[in-house]
């Protein structure tokens, strides 16, 4: 196959697509949450949620095959098999995932922004004022609309590659190898739900199936590599991170996952670690950049909820109400939650477990044994496969619940 065709394919297209929205910013946290428990362990818990993720992917795409409308979404779908309860349960646990995943990347960025200008100005700026500026500059791009966040957006991407790349190159040469056989497997538990969050992508899926022309063959390629990509991804940060930094001590991954700002502090680290000026800033773009492109996700999503919710006019009272319900909960998590960062990341997978992993299986069993519905395409494992999916999202959520109560170790 050469480029061109390459190019032209739809099933490489739709993987990118679904690859592209799983790297974002959760791809910082994973080395700050997972780093602690060792290489080893990481790996095999990436791979464990990587096939769980994969799977919940298929029966949502068993649930979009089942829908009625060709173009329908992740709202439509459950709305049509479990009613307007389903329909209620799926938007909350979507409104509360953005504003999760947001207050997220205000924390991470805000305390990025701080670092930077307090380096330049030759005066601390607290975080704080860090994350109001970070919500001022980018989230006015989202304002002035799609073409604006695009074009931004590309220019981020370009810097997004070249700054992995740059990272990869530079770093693997000063690795220490005695750091992969340290691990406290303890906090493994805790890591679960932001692992999760990683791997997520779903909203995308009838989107791809539109695309695709709903062909099953060339549906499952792109679900399948559109998540093995990420997770390759992942392990080479996770093999950087972890070849650098130890576990304990000042500047180890158990004080930087513990620390108020864990992005800034995993930048700080690396500064004194490696003894190589360029290498920490190179790594700070890296973090910036990934949860600035991310950013505009979540914000533009959610501009698009409360649009078709409360349908408002597109006049500037009408953008100043959208902003408002867009970024004053996210903020307010961000200025009053010191370590709002692992915390929002880990409660964004609780409802990626409810959303994506619980509600299409719900769905999916009752077009099958309730409605006795015939698609082209069923996942494998008959109902004990699907129990066990849902066990699984209940211990996502439970693992995160446990971890913020204290009843399981965390660096939280």
């Amino acid at each position: 196959m050469n480029l061109m065709k390459m190019c032209k394919n739809k099933t490489i297209g739709s993987a990118l697509l679904l690859a592209g929205t799983q790297i974002g910013a959760g791809m910082l946290a994973l080395p700050l949450i997972t780093g602690v428990i060792g290489f080893f362990n990481a790996v095999l818990l990436f791979a464990i949620c990587f096939l769980f993720m994969f799977i919940s992917l298929l029966y949502l795409m068993e649930a979009s095959l089942m829908a009625s409308k060709a173009n329908a979404n992740l709202f439509s779908i459950v709305k049509e098999r479990l009613g307007i309860p389903g329909k209620f349960i799926a938007s909350l646990s979507f409104l509360a995932l953005l504003y999760a995943v947001a207050a997220a990347y205000l924390s991470g960025g805000g305390s990025l922004v701080a670092g930077v200008s307090t380096f330049l100005l030759k005066t601390q700026v607290s975080a704080n004022i860090g994350i109001a500026l970070f919500l001022v500059v980018f989230g006015s791009i989202v304002v002035f609309g799609m073409r604006a966040v695009e074009l931004i957006n590309r220019l981020f991407m370009v810097l997004l590659s070249g700054s992995f790349v740059a990272l990869l190159v530079s770093v693997m040469p000063l690795i220490r190898w005695k750091n992969f056989g340290q691990g406290k497997v303890e906090y493994i538990w805790a890591a679960i739900p932001v692992v999760i969050l990683s791997f997520t992508s779903h909203i995308i899926v009838p989107s791809i199936k539109n695309y695709l022309g709903g062909n099953v063959g060339q549906m499952k390629r792109s679900l399948f590599w559109g998540s093995l990509i990420p997770l390759f991804f992942y392990l080479i940060w996770e093999l950087l991170i972890i070849g650098v930094l130890p576990i304990e001590g000042e500047y180890g991954l158990e004080k930087i996952g513990s620390a108020p700002y864990p992005v800034a502090g995993l930048t700080e680290a690396l500064r004194h670690f490696l003894g190589v000026s360029w290498v920490a800033p190179l790594v700070g773009l890296f973090s910036f950049v990934a949860l600035v492109t991310s950013f505009f996700g979540v914000a533009l999503s959610l501009y698009d909820f409360f649009e078709d919710l409360i349908h408002v006019e597109k006049r500037v009272d009408g953008r100043f109400l959208l902003v408002a319900l867009i970024f004053t909960p996210p903020l307010l998590f961000a200025f009053f939650f010191p370590k709002g960062f692992i915390l929002a990341v880990g409660y964004a997978g609780v409802f990626v477990a409810v959303l994506y992993g619980i509600l299409p299986i719900c769905a999916v069993w009752k077009g099958r044994y309730i409605e006795k519905k015939k698609t082209q395409f069923k996942v494998f494992g008959g109902k004990c496969l699907m129990l066990l999916m849902v066990i699984g999202s209940c211990l996502v959520i439970y693992f995160q619940i446990a971890a913020t109560r204290g009843w399981l170790p965390s660096l939280g």
